[in-house]
């Protein structure tokens, strides 16, 4: 997959976590492959101004911390 954009706003994102923060001595949280993470407002500035929720890591990580790929659009069901 091609290198994208950094995201500048909220929504989910193609993403490979390459320098993870706070991660715990002996883990490896790095990603092997892409993986959908939620990208979210923190209300802050700067790199702090964007969290971002990775499934099965509970610190929120921050958005430098990857290489992204595209947006996931939401789905939307037809009648």
């Amino acid at each position: 997959m091609p290198k994208h954009p950094t995201p500048n706003k909220p929504g989910h994102y193609w993403a490979k976590l390459i320098h993870p923060s706070r991660e715990p001595e002996g883990e490896d949280w790095a990603s092997t492959d892409w993986e959908v993470v939620q990208v979210n407002d923190n209300n802050g500035e700067g790199n702090e101004r964007l969290s971002v929720s990775v499934p099965g890591i509970e610190p929120s990580q921050w958005v430098p911390d990857f290489v992204w790929g595209p947006e996931v659009l939401p789905f939307t069901q037809y009648n």
